[in-house]
């Protein structure tokens, strides 16, 4: 059990590191409670690991219906899954929206271009539209905001979930094993438990 933890954030950082091929660990169910108190999920993109820190961060539209779920209730969960290795994570914690301007601008000038283009659209997410079109940003607008490298900025929320339990499943065909680590103030504490 003493290397299962490491190994959880290598594959955690693993789904969040832009530079390689995406992982299964890239594309994770975030899980919140809606603001009408009915759960909601949704699939975001891994964007950092701070295994240190016992922190995960992904990027929203700041407009997005989740931002205003997570400054209510900032309780939510990450579901990541290896449907070929038959591993399932999932990251229980508190959710909050990165204060640190410097800090969001870094990330924000970080990322690559086109995975910013989402920012730049004239609606919220969730906004009825006639056409799908509607809903992105004009292609003289697109093509003057790329010359703009902090147009859309005000849209990019940075969320940083700090988590505060870990479970681990490993469906392995020899038999199935489970984990789950709680954070204490000594220091993160695991056992295994029944699948």
């Amino acid at each position: 059990m003493t290397d299962l933890l490491p190994r959880i954030w290598t594959l955690l950082a693993e789904g969040a590191n832009p530079g390689r091929e995406r992982s299964p660990f890239t594309m994770l169910q975030l899980a919140t409670l809606g603001l009408d108190g009915a759960p909601k999920a949704r699939t975001v993109v891994l964007r950092g690991v701070d295994a240190g820190q016992g922190s995960l961060l992904f990027h929203t539209d700041a407009r997005s219906a989740k931002l205003a779920e997570l400054r209510r209730d900032g309780r939510a969960a990450l579901v990541g899954c290896d449907l070929a290795g038959g591993l399932q994570i999932r990251v229980e914690g508190t959710a909050s929206v990165l204060a640190d301007q410097a800090r969001r601008l870094a990330i924000w000038q970080a990322s690559r271009p086109r995975t910013l283009i989402l920012y730049r659209a004239p609606l919220p997410p969730g906004t009825p539209v006639d056409a799908p079109a509607d809903a992105h940003p004009a292609s003289a607008a697109s093509a003057a905001a790329a010359d703009d490298a902090l147009d859309g900025f005000a849209n990019f929320a940075v969320i940083e979930l700090r988590a505060e339990a870990i479970d681990w499943l490993d469906l392995a065909a020899d038999g199935h094993r489970r984990a789950r680590f709680v954070r204490e103030p000594a220091g993160w504490q695991g056992n295994w438990i029944a699948p």
